[in-house]
């Protein structure tokens, strides 16, 4: 299967540079792979799965939500943040998703109310995919 450039960035660092056959995310709407001479594109991320299929085997990763862009010689992800399935940190993910719950629960303005909602996902994304793989 031919190969095609991929970076995927986050504000930390870049999270991959290289070769990859298959690239899967998830955008608002939906699921949605990704292969060499894909039409161009852009569509924004959902918090999800990302898997990258490198030298015929799958890898899997936690990702925040962001943008991807497809262009004619590079696929681009620029996202919140994103971590490989066996870099998670359960404990930590657990110790969000539990923070989150208090929040919501708390009732307090829309705006914390609406975070709070986008880091319980991310932390349910994180165990989920961690717990997965």
């Amino acid at each position: 299967m031919s190969t095609f450039k991929v970076k995927v960035i986050t504000p930390d660092r870049v999270f991959y540079d290289g070769e990859v056959q298959h690239i899967v995310v998830r955008t608002t709407e939906g699921d949605t792979g990704i292969l060499k001479n894909h039409e161009r594109y852009v569509a924004a991320l959902e918090v999800g799965e990302m898997k990258i299929k490198i030298n015929d085997e799958w890898k899997h990763a936690a990702l925040a939500d962001g943008v991807i862009k497809v262009g004619k010689d590079m696929t681009t992800i620029l996202s919140h943040s994103c971590e490989w399935a066996d870099e998670i940190d359960v404990d930590r993910a657990k110790r969000a998703q539990e923070n989150a719950r208090l929040t919501l629960e708390s009732k307090k303005s829309d705006l914390e109310f609406d975070i709070a909602t986008l880091k319980l996902k991310r932390a349910i994304n994180r165990i989920n995919i961690a717990n997965r793989w």
